[in-house]
């Protein structure tokens, strides 16, 4: 039997543990991360837990495992410790990266500038087209001061609070004729007919129903609109105004809109207007109105005449997804709203003079074939008046980044 040496095995196992420490401490002089690396690596390991890191969880578990058993010589789990520092090594350095570069979920580069990358996960944007001046259905003018959509000299003198650097757009898969179909059942129509131009023309006693899908030009959402005939009745509630009676009708007809919004009533005529006007929610902002090419607020509308039901037209109900983009900062949402004044002409009567005073974050829709959107955008407005007629001038812009638009 040889001689064990003095100082017995563990003191082999010490010299060497030092010798391997020393070797270690000059692999590091050169490869150490900057200062503060290892928090933050540490904080995104606990945020993110990707596969990687259960990975170097179980070899942490195996290397416990080892170090309990008696019988394992160090110096065998200290060659152990170096195969798995060197891989860690590897992977800090970028060279097992399989392309040499990070990418985030959206396949952009992390090396690329912030304002390059995709945020949302709908990919770049169609951008929006206002329709300023053309009429879209199922929108409520306001009382007192006509539009005016002509050309015009903008300044700004109002005041756009914008506390929030992004906001969700919202994707839905335009309908298809079982929608439709499944939509009208729900009210007990049975389908007529398929005309042009609509997803399809039922009936019931009272009234006939049509659905449409999404109109291009000017923008309009899938829709549903009933057209009552002689057999409907009035909606019988003592004492209540025309808000009232119009929800009373919806509600007998399970068409109150699911989604949030505010009431207004257009009594200046008849048929007396009760326009349900939807919002959507974006967060640090608030209740968001939708309105149309035109800047108007629109959702719902009902057309009461002595209490009847004449015509009733909505959002036809589609299921919808979100996701986040970044949007514009307010000094760039007004530059781009004063970039549309229009020239003092040489020849010819000068566009009016218009000060924007108000500016709002809504939603509009943007058509894009089988997927359509709907995307914030800024609307500024201003009163201006011409010959003692008060007039209304209202500008809509993009808020998405142009960097997120196709456009």
């Amino acid at each position: 039997m040889s001689e064990q040496p003095p100082g017995g095995f563990e003191e082999v196992d010490d010299l060497e543990l030092q010798a391997l420490q020393r070797e270690l401490d000059d692999a590091f002089a050169t490869t150490r991360p900057r200062q503060g690396f290892d928090d933050e690596l540490w904080l995104h390991i606990q945020q993110s837990r990707p596969a990687p890191n259960r990975l170097a969880d179980a070899l942490a578990g195996l290397w416990r495992g080892i170090t309990v058993v008696p019988v394992v010589p160090a110096a065998a789990v200290a060659t152990f410790l170096v195969v798995l520092i060197g891989v860690g090594l590897f992977a800090y350095s970028g060279l097992g990266s399989m392309h040499g570069a990070s990418t985030g979920s959206n396949g952009a580069s992390l090396s690329e500038p912030n304002s390059a990358r995709l945020v949302g996960n709908f990919g770049r944007l169609p951008s929006p087209v206002f329709s300023l001046g053309q009429k879209s259905g199922g929108a409520l003018s306001p009382t007192g001061a006509a539009d005016y959509a002509g050309p015009a000299q903008l300044t700004w003198t109002g005041h756009l609070d914008l506390t929030i650097t992004v906001a969700p757009v919202f994707r839905y898969q335009e309908p298809s004729t079982i929608i439709a179909d499944q939509f009208a059942s729900g009210l007990g129509a049975v389908l007529h007919g398929r005309p042009s131009g609509f997803l399809g023309e039922y009936t019931t006693s009272d009234y006939t129903l049509k659905v449409r899908g999404t109109v291009q030009s000017p923008p309009s959402s899938p829709a549903y609109f009933i057209f009552s005939n002689l057999k409907m009745p009035s909606v019988e509630a003592a004492g209540a105004g025309q808000a009232d009676i119009a929800t009373v009708f919806l509600a007998e007809h399970s068409l109150v809109p699911e989604w949030n919004y505010t009431v207004a009533v257009d009594d200046s005529g008849d048929p007396i207007k009760v326009v349900y006007q939807r919002q959507f929610t974006v967060p640090g902002n608030g209740p968001t109105y939708l309105v149309d090419g035109n800047g108007l607020r629109f959702g719902l509308e009902v057309d009461l005449s002595n209490n009847r039901p004449v015509l009733a037209s909505g959002m036809l109900p589609v299921s919808m997804d979100s996701a986040n983009y970044p949007i514009v900062s307010a000094d760039q949402a007004i530059r781009s709203a004063l970039s549309t004044s229009q020239p003092v002409p040489v020849t010819s009567t000068p566009a009016p003079a218009v000060q924007l005073t108000q500016a709002e974050l809504v939603y509009v829709l943007v058509p894009a074939g089988d997927h359509s959107f709907f995307e914030p955008a800024f609307l500024f407005s201003g009163t201006f008046k011409v010959n003692g007629q008060t007039l209304t001038k209202r500008v809509l812009v993009a808020a998405v980044d142009p960097s997120q638009r196709t456009s």
